[in-house]
């Protein structure tokens, strides 16, 4: 059963306890347990916020003893010998394993993924009483903040609901549709919003910077403009990246921001970054899906003059990283006061958690 909202600040409350103040005020050095994804994230925002990193500890055999973005990398046999003062786990998909381990060793933790939700949690109450459309919605928030506060998958799994990005009845059904596909990788995304409009839309702008996946996506179109009996111009296939400007780089040589982390599945090949609002011209969208792997906020600032004068339906995903739910519901808000919130969950993991936002018409 989902936990109530005054039980998940309960937790919260055990987690800001758990933290010494002297960790999250640099007096006291910490390390990372995990450097993925979310270990790179960490990484930069916590010492953004104070804390100090020491090392950060990581199973891969090659990283032991490396520097990576200025930091050591040491295997986790050193833990015994090390005894860091407090470790943030990083590896979100084993938050439980993790901990039981550095307990073991007698080590204070908090997962990041806990330790994000305990420090914003009156962001989450704010959303989840005022800003959400729905019980469901609400319920699902509360299952993700106790999967974040526990590590424990089965909250989520329990929210698990099919037909993504258009599980909702405004975001299907449209004949006069013209959609946006961010991170449209192999086209995927793209079939089900045809099988959701049964064939019938005006356009479809489909943007995606892998090139082994945009071969996959450029494969497909052509398949789905000869199997619904398509115009030609109705499906666009670009090769590049929405973000918040244009611009050009190569995801091998770049320096470890948000933008790169996000870019790094590419390989050694140049990407292209769009903005939005400049490949649009002021041209009209009416939906806009994005899970573009941590770009979600540039893609949103990128963007920011056509949700504005437009208002199309979104559906962003918010599960990369541990601030994304508060971050992008805040950014949306402040673009469009009067839209409307919905949150689904569309896996049994921890990922696929989805914002959905419209306005009434």
């Amino acid at each position: 059963m989902t936990p109530d909202f005054d039980r998940l600040a309960d937790w919260a409350a055990q987690v800001r306890q758990s933290t010494p103040d002297s960790v999250l005020t640099g007096a006291r050095p910490a390390a990372l347990y995990g450097y993925g994804f979310l270990g790179r994230f960490a990484h930069k925002d916590l010492q953004s916020r104070g804390v100090t990193l020491q090392c950060a500890y990581d199973g891969k055999p090659d990283l032991d003893g490396q520097i990576v973005d200025g930091l050591e990398i040491r295997a986790p046999a050193h833990l015994a010998t090390d005894e860091p003062a407090f470790v943030f786990i990083s590896a979100r998909h084993a938050v439980r394993e993790v901990s039981a381990k550095l307990a073991a060793f007698g080590i204070p933790h908090v997962s990041v993924d806990a330790h994000y939700v305990a420090h914003d949690i009156d962001a989450y109450k704010q959303i989840h009483d005022d800003w959400l459309d729905d019980d469901r919605s609400r319920e699902t928030l509360r299952a993700v903040m106790a999967t974040m506060l526990t590590g424990d998958k089965a909250h989520v799994a329990a929210q698990f609901e099919r037909d993504q990005y258009f599980c909702l009845p405004q975001f299907c059904g449209s004949e006069k549709e013209i959609y946006v596909d961010a991170g449209a990788y192999v086209g995927d995304s793209l079939e089900r919003f045809l099988w959701s409009q049964n064939g019938v839309f005006h356009r479809a702008l489909c943007f995606e910077p892998g090139m082994r996946q945009f071969r996959a996506l450029a494969n497909r179109r052509r398949r789905l403009l000869s199997e619904w009996a398509l115009d030609e111009d109705q499906i666009t296939v670009i090769p590049a990246a929405l973000g918040e400007s244009d611009e050009t780089g190569s995801a091998a040589s770049s320096s470890g921001d948000m933008t790169s982390l996000a870019l790094s599945n590419t390989g050694e090949h140049p990407f292209k970054i769009l903005s939005l609002d400049a490949h649009l011209a002021g041209e009209r969208v009416s939906l806009i899906k994005a899970d573009v792997e941590g770009m979600e906020m540039p893609l949103l600032k990128g963007a920011a003059e056509t949700i504005r004068r437009h208002r199309p339906k979104l559906a962003i995903c918010v599960y990369h990283y541990p601030s994304d739910i508060p971050v992008i519901s805040r950014a949306i808000k402040s673009l469009v006061p009067d839209y409307r919130f919905a949150l689904r969950h569309h896996s049994p993991q921890f990922m696929e958690t989805v914002l959905y936002a419209w306005v009434e018409t």
